[in-house]
């Protein structure tokens, strides 16, 4: 972002729109959205997409995040008259690498 002749608020439009994207981020809808050139577009997410990448950042000692998920049929769907209290619930934790 240094030395950039695009300014700071598209860039950090830029760095959300991927940091929120299911999928990649095409270049032609960032150039729709920031209202710069295609070119520039793609200049700009490359370069986030490059720090990204930084090794730097990969190895942290220890688990970085975990997440807890309680999966489960809700009791309406059982076919029961009268739901009972779902006991199966399986428990989900994301390693980190």
């Amino acid at each position: 972002m240094e030395d950039s002749p695009i300014g700071l608020d598209k860039w950090l439009i830029a760095i959300w729109m991927i940091a929120n994207a299911r999928d990649d981020v095409s270049s032609l809808k960032a150039h729709r959205v920031l209202g710069i050139t295609q070119k520039s577009a793609w200049f700009l997410l490359h370069r986030i997409k490059l720090a990204r990448q930084d090794k730097r950042f990969e190895s942290r000692p220890g688990p970085i995040a975990r997440d807890e998920t309680l999966t489960g049929s809700k009791a309406c769907n059982t076919g029961k008259s009268k739901p009972e209290k779902i006991q199966s619930r399986a428990r989900i934790v994301k390693k980190s690498r």
